[in-house]
């Protein structure tokens, strides 16, 4: 796999003075939506509020960017197949402005998904496995670390209204815990891979899982402790010997434990403070299948379904008794947004994405085989009370990233296996020996 150059200064190497590390970190921070601080502060929020000049120049910073990193993949010959496949869900999207209920909208949303996708693409062929949780790692520091600013020189900008629930310098508590998340999962990931350093990183991922918990997001906790969870597991079954046999006993008392409460949720979701609709969402499905049933095959068009202009939208929250925004479901939004065609389009490229990691555990990509197949199960322990991958968002950028590094990991593993050789030409001599001419 090719590996990013490198720029020494002491003996270490400078991420910083390499400008495709520099435009990923700024892509990947407009992407989630970290720098909505600065529009929130100066505009202020509230409800189906539109772009502005500080949103519109963010955004023409965000393609800036993803054109630069996608460039830089293409010349190095890094975008696989998988890169290809998720410009083909992007131009499907973009064609469901053809049948959507709101085609401006659909366009509008398209086109930013589709620069989110070549930022991506650009972002996993610029730099290698590593690198991409680095750059992981950094951005989720970044937006802890501006929350905790935040919250200690402005605390009613850093929660919720009317509420102790922690967002920091995102649009909303949920966003700000999947970011906590996952940077909970990057900070294991490099604990891995390298023992250097340890404290360090042992006290972000304390942060991390700290965060994760004032956000009181509960989508947020369960999945910081499925990461603390397998990879402890992990960890143990390396050590070897007694600490194996705690591993398997830690295997055989949780997997009992999770089928149970699939089972039977309701105790579950009352110890993390939710009720067994989950704050309304249950009677929210509900109501969601009936439009479902209505558009199945291709459904309403992308991010269409809820735009102001679908006299749904006010039925629904009507019915609901509160002002409905997205499914809060990663299958029916899916189911809204693409119909059946672009729910499979989604779940071929999330099963193969298992697949890709699965493989990767015997390259040297090993680690990240290990953490990409740990988020895939994420996303779907995510997708219960939230969407998923349909908008652009710190969810995705780490779904496809991880998933495109992978799959580079494979094909690399391959061609080393099986190194093309140039065959020997046999010239075959005649029946004369003296006929022949060299």
């Amino acid at each position: 796999m090719p590996r990013a150059e490198t720029t020494l200064i002491n003996g270490y190497p400078n991420k910083i003075l390499r400008w495709y590390y520099v435009a990923s970190v700024i892509f990947l921070l407009q992407a989630i939506d970290a720098f909505e601080i600065f529009d929130r502060l100066v505009y202020g929020e509230w409800a189906l509020k539109s772009g502005d000049k500080i949103t519109e120049s963010l955004n023409l910073i965000m393609i800036a960017a993803s054109l630069l990193l996608f460039g830089r993949a293409f010349r190095r010959k890094t975008i696989t197949a998988g890169g290809i496949l998720a410009l083909a869900l992007v131009c499907f999207l973009l064609l469901s402005a053809l049948w959507s209920v709101d085609p401006p909208i659909t366009v509008r949303r398209g086109v930013i998904y589709l620069w989110f996708i070549i930022g991506t693409i650009g972002v996993a062929g610029s730099l290698d496995g590593d690198e991409v949780m680095d750059l992981l790692a950094m951005v989720c520091g970044l937006s802890a670390a501006a929350t905790i600013v935040l919250l200690v020189i402005s605390p009613s900008d850093a929660l919720l209204p009317y509420s102790s629930a922690l967002r920091g310098v995102f649009p909303h508590k949920n966003l700000f815990g999947q970011v906590m998340a996952i940077g909970t999962l990057v900070s294991v990931h490099l604990i891995r891979i390298n023992r250097s350093r340890r404290l360090f990183k042992i006290s972000v991922l304390i942060m991390f899982i700290v965060l994760t918990f004032l956000s009181k997001s509960s989508t947020a906790m369960l999945t910081m402790s499925l990461f603390c969870a397998v990879n402890g597991i992990v960890a143990l079954f390396r050590k070897g010997g007694l600490a194996r046999i705690l591993g398997a006993f830690s295997i055989m008392v949780l997997v009992p434990t999770a089928v149970i409460v699939a089972l039977n949720p309701d105790s579950l979701l009352e110890m993390v403070g939710k009720d067994p609709t989950l704050s309304g969402r249950t009677d929210l499905w509900s109501y969601l299948l009936n439009y479902v049933y209505e558009r199945p095959i291709l459904g309403w068009g992308f991010r269409a379904f809820w735009s102001p202009n679908n006299p749904a939208v006010f039925e629904i929250s009507t019915a609901v008794n509160w002002t409905v925004l997205s499914a809060h479901n990663g299958l029916l939004e899916m189911l809204l947004e693409g119909g059946i065609v672009g729910t499979a389009f989604f779940l071929f490229l999330w099963v193969r994405n298992i697949v890709f990691a699965g493989r990767s555990i015997n390259t040297s990509e090993k680690e990240l085989g290990i953490s990409s197949l740990l988020f895939c199960g994420a996303i779907f322990l995510i997708a219960i009370s939230e969407p998923v991958l349909v908008e652009p968002g710190i969810v995705a950028a780490v779904f496809f990233s991880t998933g495109l590094m992978c799959e580079r990991a494979v094909r690399v593993s391959r061609r080393r296996r099986y190194p093309t050789t140039q065959r020997a030409t046999l010239r075959v001599l005649p029946a004369n020996a003296a006929d022949w001419v060299p």
